[in-house]
């Protein structure tokens, strides 16, 4: 077997939901974490890591882009040597920015290219059906591996994924508070049933979200109205709840991103930036303003 040559890939960070797209709809942010595989010096894995987590993320096998890889390489059948990881991590950690989904498909991405330095080989479409069962669904997933918007459903057992152009002129801030929350949480507090005028509600939201975010950005503020998630986890997170509710009385198109507590805003031009400024440096928990672009392109590579 050939030893294998060093893989590199840049994974961005995303956002799911995107307001009424509860499960089904993520779009991909230009914060990257840079992963890079190469063979081992000795007999067993190792892992280095910087950025964020560098002090509490495990370095043994329970590391979720090594275990991700590890799983790929086990359920493909591949014989793959000691690999050594190298992880610089910029994209924040329990704030909603698809942190998890980032690692796993880190692992399917950068597994899958240094597989292939080995002889091995694997579609995309299996790395995104691979990614959402770990992951749970592929709201993150998708947009991480494609770049872009994407748009997700269950058919029969295998995820189906449409992935989109958003508009041009739509860009993304951030509003990220200190405070983290746990996914599994946030997920606990959703009722098993809503009324039936709410999900009629939201399924219209969500139809015109996508015709908001592709064509018509004037209508980012109804699309981005939600009511199946956001106000059941509002204890989760009162303070990003009560700044997400204040921009929006400003008529600013702000969302909760994934499950929180990070508050996302989606604008064009610059004309709303003082009020949101503004009602950032007002809130309570002390949150850092972002301005991030949308990410077009997905988990990238570059081999070495």
């Amino acid at each position: 077997m050939r030893p294998g040559r060093k893989v590199t890939a840049q994974i961005p960070a995303t956002t799911a939901n995107l307001g009424p797209g509860f499960d089904c709809m993520g779009l991909s942010l230009a914060i990257f974490d840079t992963v890079s595989v190469e063979p081992a010096a000795g007999d067993t894995d190792e892992i280095l890591i910087e950025g964020v987590g560098a002090d509490t993320l495990p370095r043994d096998g329970s590391h979720m882009v090594l275990a991700t890889m590890r799983e790929l390489f086990a359920q493909q059948g591949w014989e793959v040597p000691p690999i050594r990881l190298s992880c610089l991590n910029r994209i924040p950690h329990g704030r909603g920015l698809g942190s998890s989904a980032s690692a796993i498909v880190a692992g399917l991405v950068t597994g899958k290219a240094f597989a292939a330095t080995l002889g091995h080989d694997t579609s995309t479409a299996d790395l995104v059906q691979i990614g959402s069962d770990m992951d749970g669904h592929p709201d993150n997933v998708a947009p991480c591996i494609n770049g872009g918007l994407n748009v997700s459903w269950d058919d029969a057992g295998r995820w189906g994924v449409a992935h989109l152009d958003p508009h041009s002129e739509i860009r993304a801030i951030l509003a990220i508070p200190q405070t983290v929350l746990s996914t599994k949480v946030a997920r606990g507090l959703i009722p098993e049933t809503v009324p039936h005028r709410d999900a009629v509600r939201n399924s219209s939201r969500a139809a015109l979200a996508i015709h908001a975010f592709t064509r018509d950005p004037s209508l980012l503020l109804p699309a981005t109205e939600d009511y199946l998630h956001q106000r059941y986890r509002a204890e989760a997170y009162s303070t990003s709840y009560a700044l997400m509710e204040r921009l929006r009385a400003r008529g600013i198109a702000a969302a909760i991103s994934g499950a929180g507590p990070a508050v996302i805003m989606f604008v064009t031009g610059d004309h709303q930036d003082p009020a949101i400024r503004s009602e950032i440096s007002a809130a309570d928990g002390g949150f850092e303003m972002l301005r991030v672009g949308i990410d077009l392109d997905g988990a990238r590579l570059s081999s070495s």
